[in-house]
């Protein structure tokens, strides 16, 4: 890759990560009746949507929404970070450094962010950091780590074996 469009891929994944960043923040400075509302819209359109919850009656749907609005709130913390795991690492790997810090770069800095994330959280009406959280989106950050490394190694095998084969 040329020293050009590496420069270009980096201002280009700086501006991603800076995006994902600050989604992250608005949604840890939202105080907590309307981040409760944000996490009911998406809560109230599963059980609504899902076909085995649409039978039930108003009742039902209520407890069905109360027992799943803890892991789609996880889900959501698991999710962005995957983004800003994918985008460190794919940062990261416009560097010539070999992949154990690659790794240990992109999720140290996701892991110190989603620290920085929940001590926010505490300046936050209603809001409160926990380390739980911190463990989530580092887990999500992983992931999205690990998906992207396994992505770059099936593509050096495919264009290994592709070499191999043209001689």
């Amino acid at each position: 890759m040329n020293k050009n469009l590496k420069i270009f891929l980096r201002i280009i994944l700086i501006f991603l990560i800076i995006t994902n960043c600050v989604v992250i923040f608005k949604f840890s400075s939202e105080q907590s009746e309307q981040s409760d509302k944000s996490s009911g819209r998406i809560v109230d359109t599963i059980v609504e949507n899902h076909p085995k919850m649409k039978k039930l009656n108003q009742k039902e749907k209520e407890i069905k929404k109360q027992e799943i609005v803890f892991p789609v709130r996880k889900m959501a913390h698991f999710s962005v970070y995957t983004c800003l795991g994918i985008l460190l690492f794919l940062f990261m790997n416009t560097y010539e450094i070999n992949n154990r810090k690659k790794v240990l770069i992109s999720i140290g800095l996701a892991f110190i962010y989603a620290c920085s994330d929940e001590i926010h959280q505490l300046f936050v009406g209603g809001r409160s950091g926990e380390f739980r959280d911190v463990l989530i989106d580092s887990c999500g950050a992983g992931f999205g780590i690990f998906v992207v490394w396994n992505i770059c190694e099936i593509y050096k095998k495919i264009k290994k074996q592709n070499k191999a084969i043209k001689m």
